[in-house]
């Protein structure tokens, strides 16, 4: 039950901030408002990359630590979830999302949601990339409403 808790409060916020979106695109624009969101990427980067490094102490990067903290972040939120990791790799596949349900609950449409998750995680993958310039990342939004979006690290070579 506390997942179902975790991803039914994280929706009911995410409807929310959908509608607040929506509002702010019809004030000044679809491309400023995805610009202006887009930038909390920064934020959300920044903040997971310093958790790793206080996860990790004064040992080196290593995917399991990653792999802990965004492992961390889903359970939180309440996604459903299935993490594989390897030493060099982490593939996160995302099939209940509560922000994709949440702005989903505010009339935002997928190709909407797509560009709001994609931008903002752009940013963010740059952040973790600033702290640890030997990873590499990549999203694969979800292709249609009910298939999960997937998020890959790698150490690159």
């Amino acid at each position: 039950m506390a997942r179902e808790d975790a991803f039914n409060a994280a929706k009911a916020t995410s409807t929310l901030l959908g509608g607040f979106f929506k509002e702010v695109a019809n004030e000044i624009g679809l491309e400023k408002a995805l610009s202006l969101y887009a930038k909390q990427g920064e934020v959300f980067g920044a903040m997971m990359a310093g958790a790793v490094k206080e996860r990790l102490g004064d040992k080196e990067f290593d995917m399991k630590t990653l792999a802990s903290v965004a492992s961390g972040f889903f359970q939180m939120c309440g996604f459903t979830y299935e993490l594989e990791d390897t030493p060099t790799s982490i593939k996160a596949s995302q099939f209940q999302c509560p922000f994709y349900e949440g702005f989903k609950s505010a009339g935002l449409d997928h190709q909407t949601i797509e560009a709001l998750c994609s931008r903002l995680g752009a940013l963010e993958r740059a952040e973790y990339k600033k702290a640890f310039p030997q990873l590499s990342s990549r999203l694969k939004f979800r292709s249609a409403p009910d298939q999960p979006c997937i998020e890959e690290y790698e150490l690159e070579k």
